[in-house]
């Protein structure tokens, strides 16, 4: 399973053209009055303001080379602030190998990007942009956890790890392969390295394998195979 698209609601497009175009120096994709897409290795995220409510705030991470953790961190540094937490700007998960740091768009979204050391490709060139892997994790907040955890068991996305997933806890559904994964949770869940809850916000959300799963504009979740491709 690979994420190839994410669409993002936004009340902040300007905000997040400037930010994304002139602040970080990507080369934004499909750009119009109502939308852009940035690149992120395979896949993209495109953000729209189209029957955008409220201030819509996402968690999405990308995968960066496993050897390049710090030299990725002191490329954004150059750029931005990082977000802390417990007086920290990066943190290592044990359980995976991994590091990650984390910063916020003028929208509030929360941009991680990590290096699994023992899953991520090694690059030799210099970090940049075009050094990002792919979009690895996607925040996808329900009110119905369970219920939704079940729904997408028939599509072969399972917990990471076979663990049981339960109501309050944060779920990392995947196929077990690719390490690409949906951060399932319900409302009221604080986001690492932020002082943000997750809430329930409309997006689209595309894989590899045919399928487009989100919550649509009236924050019910949907899932379906894609036809005639």
């Amino acid at each position: 399973m690979n994420i190839t698209n994410a669409v993002l609601k936004t009340s902040k497009l300007k905000e997040l053209n400037d930010f994304y175009k002139k602040t970080l120096s990507f080369t934004l994709q499909d750009e119009t009055a109502n939308s852009f897409k940035i690149q992120l290795g395979i896949s993209t995220i495109e953000f729209t303001n189209k029957n955008v409510k409220g201030n819509p705030y996402y968690h999405f991470a990308c995968d960066i080379p496993s050897n390049q953790f710090h030299e990725a961190k002191e490329w954004i540094q150059r750029r931005i602030n990082l977000l802390t937490e417990d007086g920290e700007d990066e943190i290592y998960f044990t359980n995976l190998h991994a590091k990650s740091l984390y910063f916020e768009d003028p929208a509030g979204n929360i941009f991680e990007w990590i290096a699994r050391m023992n899953d991520n490709p090694t690059s030799s060139q210099p970090f940049s942009l075009n050094n990002i892997q792919k979009l690895s994790e996607m925040s996808l907040v329900v009110s119905n956890k369970i219920a939704i955890a079940e729904s997408l068991k028939d599509f072969h996305i399972i917990s990471r790890d076979n663990a049981e997933v339960t109501a309050n806890s944060l779920s990392f559904m995947g196929d077990q392969k690719t390490k690409v994964y949906l951060l399932l949770t319900n409302p009221g869940r604080r986001w690492l390295f932020s002082n943000k809850k997750s809430v329930v916000f409309p997006l689209d959300i595309r894989l590899d394998a045919s399928i487009i799963l989100g919550v649509d504009e009236t924050n019910e979740f949907y899932i379906r195979k894609i036809l005639n491709e």
